[in-house]
């Protein structure tokens, strides 16, 4: 472009997961995404694995060893030399900095194009919950490095913000989650669904969603629900998702319904149709779930991080306590059963969903990805000796 022109930006986005792929960072890119578009602009999306719509290219890649739904693109240097040389984007955005997004970020600093990155995922709490610390503080170093070089790094809450500023991050920005408060409603509860896993009208239906993995500390969850149901025998548990701790868990848990992946209008009547959502993950960057599960009206209990602590008021909209606070957590949850607490819990949380539409953030988006388009954003260039 001879003359930069906000109003109709060609940007790219380069990343490893993609809808229909069932996990938040793919719901969060395909409403960015979609919502840039619908403000005029040109957004093509480089994915690792096949294509699966217009405005799509798929390249190649493995399934991820410990995240099979996932593919990690292969390195794409001079594939990207070549694209970007014949027709260069505004800006490009990568969703992770696996060896696909490097390569792309790398191409595009050959090409004086503008990197925005999203930090969707801290990899050392996740491989220190596996086992592997010293591989999570590695890459956690090579985050650090990688978003250097980067015009800016977005976030999706002030907590991790904070975190990254203390770690050494440069250039951060948050770019906040929101929720379709129309598709996830109170309005989806489905009597028939509750009834199809054994709920009376009145049993309180607890919640755990997402993947399925040790990450996400469902084994908390589980044991909270135990805690419920010694107040209240018919208390259900519903896990909607998958992963690879299903099977364990399915296995120890005869007495909890195992549902599998759902999306769209099965998702929503399947949130809807419980009343409560125990969220015990220490390793989120923000937790989408959170804010779909407010705005199908559930009473949530959470830790005081990421979405919770952004959006969350303890004892108004959810309840939350200290991250790492198991015993907190535990006597937190034993306050659930009580009716009029579940109500005044879900009717706030409703209005505070309803507050946060797609819609705003993806106005927030197309003003970082302006601002790093017209330059305003470039990392520092090191310094050349003599």
């Amino acid at each position: 472009m001879t003359e930069f022109d906000l109003a109709r930006m060609h940007i790219e986005v380069v990343t490893d997961t993609y809808s229909p792929d069932v996990n938040g960072v793919a719901r969060t890119l395909r409403n960015l995404c979609e919502g840039m578009r619908g403000h005029g602009h040109r957004v093509e999306v480089i994915r690792s694995g096949k294509a699966h719509g217009p405005h799509e290219t798929g390249v190649p890649g493995w399934s991820v060893p410990w995240y099979r739904e996932v593919r990690m693109g292969w390195p794409r240097y001079r594939w990207f030399l070549r694209r970007w040389s014949a027709a260069a984007p505004d800006a490009i955005y990568v969703s992770v900095e696996t060896a696909l997004g490097y390569s792309a970020a790398a191409a595009a600093r050959k090409l004086g194009i503008p990197v925005v990155a999203g930090f969707h995922t801290n990899f050392r709490e996740y491989f220190h919950n596996y086992g592997f610390g010293w591989l999570g503080d590695f890459l956690f170093r090579y985050q650090r490095w990688f978003h250097g070089r980067t015009a800016m790094t977005l976030v999706p809450s002030p907590v991790s913000r904070q975190k990254l500023l203390r770690e050494g991050f440069q250039r951060v920005e948050i770019l906040g989650r929101g929720v379709d408060a129309e598709l996830f409603s109170p309005l989806k509860r489905d009597d028939s669904l509750r009834a199809s896993w054994g709920a009376g009208p009145d049993a309180p239906v607890i919640l755990v969603g997402g993947r399925i993995s040790s990450e996400k500390n469902i084994g908390l969850a589980i044991r909270a629900f135990r805690r419920i149901k010694e107040l209240r025998p018919d208390a259900v548990c519903v896990l909607v998702g998958d992963g690879p701790a299903r099977a364990k868990l399915e296995h120890d848990n005869p007495d909890v319904v195992f549902t599998g992946y759902h999306a769209g209008e099965e998702l929503a009547h399947h949130y809807a149709s419980t009343d409560i959502l125990l969220f015990p993950s220490e390793t989120e960057t923000f937790g989408n779930v959170l804010l779909e599960a407010m705005a199908c009206g559930l009473a949530i209990l959470a830790y005081d991080d990421a979405a919770a602590a952004w959006h969350g008021v303890d004892g108004k909209n959810l309840l939350k306590v200290p991250k790492g606070d198991e015993a907190a957590f535990l006597e937190a949850a034993v306050r659930l059963p009580d009716p009029v607490l579940r109500r005044h819990l879900a009717d706030n949380a409703v209005r505070t969903a309803g507050g946060l539409s797609w819609e705003s953030v993806v106005g927030q988006w197309e003003h970082f990805l302006g601002l790093a388009a017209k330059k305003r954003f470039l990392p520092p260039r090191p310094e050349v000796a003599g």
